[in-house]
């Protein structure tokens, strides 16, 4: 396995956008899940937060959406059964948005280890970064990142050009669902991606097709 190079600004991203990607495929994992554990157990205690307080985890930050629908139901809950259905309320909300984020980690791992298992296989054609969005933030609005929709966002660049690539979900802007038994599942992806690049082509169609997974754009 590789140790896949992690990029630590907008200025690196672009850099090697552009300077990797002259006669390489360059591939960056964006995600925001990338440190579980300590984030995790912060999450799973909200009776020690004030219902006020802030969000100041990266978790809180990537889960503010879901968050607040929770809220407003807690809310409505509070009125209408206490403080302690307040209190169950809260517990209950905490573990669904821990859960999700868990569920995000896990994902992120797994996609992290089957490109650091793919990497050195194709090395002489694909160069392969990764990129936590809460410390480089600069691409999330571009590209839809930093949100808690998707666990991570796979995306492929050739010659300074975003390549995007049909694999049957419906959303070929990115890869941001695990649903690989292993690297050979994810090659053809890869492959057709350069393939595409090389041709001067900015889509093209996956041989291999994953039009079962439900994917939310």
């Amino acid at each position: 396995m590789t140790n896949i190079i992690t990029l630590h600004s907008a200025w690196d991203v672009d850099r090697h956008i552009v300077l990797d990607s002259a006669d390489k495929l360059v591939l960056i994992r964006f995600s925001s899940y990338t440190s579980a554990e300590t984030e995790a157990e912060e999450y799973s205690r909200p009776t020690q937060r004030g219902p006020t307080t802030s969000a100041s985890t990266a978790v809180e930050g990537s889960l503010a959406s879901s968050s607040s629908a929770l809220s407003t139901r807690k809310h409505k809950r509070c009125d209408a059964g206490g403080v302690d259905g307040c209190v169950v309320t809260s517990v209950t909300a905490a573990a669904l948005l821990s859960t999700n984020a868990n569920e995000h980690y896990l994902r992120t791992r797994q996609m992290d280890a089957l490109l650091s298992e793919l990497a050195p296989k194709v090395c002489k054609y694909c160069t392969m970064y990764f990129v936590d969005t809460r410390e480089v933030t600069a691409f999330n609005d571009l590209y839809e990142l930093g949100h808690d929709r998707d666990p991570f966002a796979v995306m492929l660049f050739y010659r300074n050009r975003h390549i995007r690539v049909d694999v049957g979900t419906g959303n070929n802007n990115k890869i941001n669902f695990f649903a690989f038994e292993d690297l050979y599942d994810f090659l053809p992806i890869v492959d057709a991606a350069y393939k595409a690049g090389r041709q001067g082509r900015s889509i093209i169609s996956c041989d291999r097709k994953f039009s079962t997974v439900a994917l939310r754009r």
